[in-house]
């Protein structure tokens, strides 16, 4: 930093030089305390949420000192790192199923969704990074008024408001398993002056996760809650990395998503992702961060029409804490509950949802 102004006296100008050595180490020593946590933090650059082609997420991780919001610090070393999201619904009963049949309404209905993951990241140059990310998906908990099995059996038996005779209609399904696709992922910075960095994120996820699994019954699983999509999905925005004090570090991002059609002519509504996240005491061992994540997605198209009981908007209220180790090493997790939920047609709500993660540099 220099002053612009000349100054007139040999006291002055002594005066402003140590002014500004002071403040050039100083913002030294911030931004490396910010690429030393961008080392721990990138481990979970692009951390997706269990299956989110079928629910409009895209990205998650890689700032500084937030747990969900992709950050603009650049990696710095290969990194690599594990990550277990969790998310948890209220559910339907059988009554309401049935009531929901009775008026016309195809319904389905999850309780859980659990994804692990194992990312790889590593820096190209100074200003580029990229990450590989593999995941295993798991949905728990089925309920559908509206597949082959359901619509044959209430066809020989209606469904009638108020009367549960007719609940052996409603297929279940008691888990649907496996790897999900693969998502490759970078980030350039293009702006960065020791205080505030900005970068572009982009990134493809490649249909590489399953698409075959089976109801309880034998048909096949619905895309939206197969662990893959059978799609090609792409991503892009833009992610920002600066501080408010010395101790109070922000991470912001905007993501935009849009995929092309999936496995059973399923098209995963496009959506918008746009995160904050403030971390304190960023260069401490003990981390604690508070983020709103939210998402905002349009309604999925399947066979050329759109599904109604689709697509809404959630913002998350997320307090996490990371933990380092030391340099190379740390964990870190977070609680996020929907602060607000305004989701398409007929939905069960999200009750809250969480992460755990560990990432190391090599």
């Amino acid at each position: 930093m220099k002053s612009d102004k000349t100054l007139n006296t040999s006291y002055l100008v002594a005066k402003s030089n140590t002014l500004c050595r002071s403040r050039n180490d100083n913002r030294e020593k911030v931004f490396a305390q910010r690429a030393g946590g961008a080392i721990l933090g990138g481990a979970v650059l692009l951390m997706a949420s269990t299956t989110v082609f079928a629910h409009g997420e895209s990205l998650r991780g890689g700032g500084s000192g937030s747990v969900n919001t992709v950050g603009a610090a650049i990696l710095e070393e290969k990194v690599i790192g594990l990550r277990w999201d969790a998310r948890r619904y209220e559910t339907f009963t059988d009554q309401q199923m049935i009531d929901f049949k009775a008026d016309g309404e195809d319904v389905h209905m999850h309780s859980s969704e659990d994804a692990y993951f194992l990312s790889f990241g590593f820096p190209v140059n100074e200003d580029m990074d990229i990450n590989l990310m593999l995941q295993y998906n798991n949905f728990k908990g089925f309920k559908d008024n509206g597949d082959q099995f359901a619509n044959n059996c209430f066809d020989a038996t209606p469904a009638v408001k108020g009367d549960p005779s007719t609940a052996n209609c409603i297929s279940p399904t008691n888990e649907s398993p496996g790897f999900g696709d693969m998502l490759v992922t970078g980030r350039y910075r293009f702006f960065n002056d020791g205080d505030n960095q900005w970068a572009s994120v982009f990134g493809v996820i490649l249909p590489t996760g399953k698409i075959t699994n089976r109801t309880d019954n034998g048909e096949i699983i619905g895309t939206h809650n197969q662990p893959g999509s059978g799609a090609i999905t792409f991503q892009g925005g833009i992610a920002f990395s600066g501080h408010l004090t010395e101790k109070v570090a922000v991470d912001a991002d905007a993501i935009y998503r849009f995929s092309t059609e999936g496995a059973k002519e399923f098209r995963p509504g496009s959506s918008w992702q746009l995160d904050v996240a403030a971390s304190f005491a960023h260069h401490s061992s003990v981390v604690p961060v508070i983020e709103l994540n939210g998402i905002f997605f349009d309604q999925d198209i399947e066979n050329d029409e759109v599904k109604k009981n689709s697509g809404g908007d959630v913002v998350y209220l997320s307090p996490g804490v990371n933990f380092k180790f030391n340099d190379k090493q740390g964990i870190y997790t977070n609680f996020s509950y929907p602060v607000y939920q305004e989701l398409g047609g007929i939905s069960n709500d999200e009750k809250y949802r969480w992460s755990v993660g560990w990432s190391t540099a090599l």
